[in-house]
């Protein structure tokens, strides 16, 4: 078992410098005026630098310090926002620790639980037990607030995913991927009618439709379509990093260039 006295005055150590940070007299302006509105930008930014820097990390030294450093803003934001509810006499940081160690313990009875629980430890039945548990603890939250309560917060892809994903639990989904990229295709129809049209807000309305429709035939075909987003992002600044170096060896400066001129170099670098 890991030696986790170390952790705890480091842990401790970062809340009493977050905790100074926010004194009325001594602290920062900023984090002063922060509030749990005004860090969600940054939550979702550290996030996501994070999950870009996990990729490669398993094998790459570099991608792995990266990582050390982008876990540690993410943290950064957990430690503040729980200041900024502890000065308004709300939660602390130990309430947060408490509260997620508390869901694990209860979610992983082949771990915690009882004799009987600890023997049954195939993996089908710990995923089915995960989602017994997670849907018992949401069904009285969804009973007094709808049944996609919860859901909304998220990044819009990562949302439309878990809207798909609940309403399949209610049978309200498709039965096949098949049926799901027909409906996307019917919205890509109907996005390109409206663009024809000239009803701006019609076509934004149809494109919305369609991002929708993505995430549900990402879904269905057992892909998250945030990570597939990302990695498209990834492939193309990798390509364009081609350009750049194609560009540099002949002279020509991008900027300048135009646009028969960047295709030319772009078709070239997807052969390399």
């Amino acid at each position: 078992m890991n030696d986790f006295k170390d952790a705890a005055a480091a842990f401790a150590d970062f809340c009493k410098t977050i905790a100074k940070l926010r004194d009325p007299v001594e602290g920062c302006p900023w984090d002063l005026q922060q509030t749990h509105d005004s860090l969600r930008r940054y939550m979702i930014e550290e996030a996501y630098e994070a999950a870009r820097e996990m990729s490669g990390a398993d094998a790459d030294a570099s991608h792995s310090r990266r990582l050390c450093e982008e876990l540690g803003d993410v943290l950064l934001q957990v430690v503040l926002n729980a200041q900024v509810a502890a000065d308004r006499k709300g939660f602390e940081i130990a309430d947060v620790i408490t509260a997620i160690d508390s869901k694990m313990r209860r979610r992983h009875p082949h771990v915690f639980g009882s004799e009987e629980d600890r023997q049954n430890r195939a993996m089908t039945s710990i995923k089915s037990n995960w989602e017994a548990i997670k849907s018992e603890e949401k069904k009285n939250r969804a009973n007094a607030d709808g049944f996609f309560s919860g859901i909304t917060g998220y990044p819009a892809t990562i949302e439309a995913y878990e809207i798909g994903k609940r309403a399949a639990k209610i049978k309200f989904d498709w039965n096949s991927p098949a049926e799901v990229l027909a409906k996307l295709l019917s919205e890509v129809e109907e996005m390109k009618d409206e663009w024809e049209s000239g009803d701006r807000a019609a076509l934004m309305a149809e494109l919305g439709d369609v991002y929708f429709s993505l995430a549900q035939f990402s879904r269905h075909i057992g892909v998250d379509p945030e990570v597939i987003a990302l990695d498209g992002n990834r492939k193309f600044l990798a390509r364009f990093a081609k350009v750049e170096a194609l560009a540099k060896k002949r002279g020509i400066k991008i900027p300048e260039s135009d646009q028969e001129t960047l295709e030319a170099l772009w078709e070239e670098a997807k052969g390399k």
